[in-house]
């Protein structure tokens, strides 16, 4: 039988911000991890507001990215080809291995991973957490209650750490996605540029693109690393 999380353990969950560090300069915003279920939840519930990309996933039994021959995660490359590119770092399959193994989401690199909604699910439209989360119903009554206020908590962590790049992927149907991101950035006008959706202050660039995984992606993440070096 299944035992419902307490409301301080759904808090902690809540209050989960990303892999990496806050006064990274890069950060890449999704929409939600995939995957889920009751085990990876609990095992997320030892995890502090901030974690090392590494150290997290061997919370969760995942260690295949990081340690021995190191696959490659497919969302996590084009963060890899991207950095490896603005760091002007050869960008070939090894090159990114060891990036996603040592840098990407570590404590000792320059990027944040975060989500804007904080609980992996197997897809989107998907919950099956009616027994351990039982606070919400369904998935549509959980993005109603909680993508407001963590759209409020991102946005003011955005505000104090003032991150150079900002990209957020992911466009969802009739730009969904992209809406809701936008509203981490209120002060901003966001522009077509090709593809991809471009706003930028004093302080930071931020780009929306397609999700990282999308076809159409493909052979993308050189110009996304292009516009960036244009106000970098």
């Amino acid at each position: 039988m299944t035992t419902a999380l307490t409301d301080a353990e759904l808090e902690h969950l809540l209050n989960f911000i990303g892999y990496g560090k806050l006064n990274a300069e890069f950060w890449f915003i999704g929409m939600e991890e995939a995957g889920g279920g009751e085990e990876n939840i609990r095992s997320r519930l030892k995890f502090r507001k901030m974690e090392d990309c590494a150290n997290a996933h061997q919370i969760l039994g995942i260690t295949k990215h990081h340690t021995g021959r190191k696959v490659i995660q497919s969302t996590w490359r084009g963060m890899c080809y991207i950095m490896l590119l603005l760091e002007g770092k050869p960008v070939d399959r090894e090159s990114i291995r060891n990036y996603q193994a040592d840098y990407l989401g570590r404590f000792l690199g320059n990027s944040l991973l975060c989500e804007l909604m904080p609980i992996p699910k197997p897809g989107i439209g998907s919950w099956g957490y009616e027994n351990l989360i039982p606070q919400f119903n369904s998935a549509n009554e959980y993005y109603q209650i909680v993508k407001p206020r963590r759209i409020k908590y991102l946005r003011g962590l955005i505000h104090e750490y003032s991150p150079k790049v900002v990209i957020c992927y992911g466009k969802g149907s009739e730009n969904s996605y992209w809406q809701s991101y936008s509203r981490l950035f209120p002060d901003l006008t966001f522009s077509p540029n090709g593809q991809f959706s471009v706003g930028t202050n004093r302080q930071t660039i931020v780009v929306l693109t397609d999700h990282f995984t999308s076809r159409t992606m493909n052979g993308k993440f050189d110009e996304v690393a292009s516009i960036l070096k244009k106000y970098l």
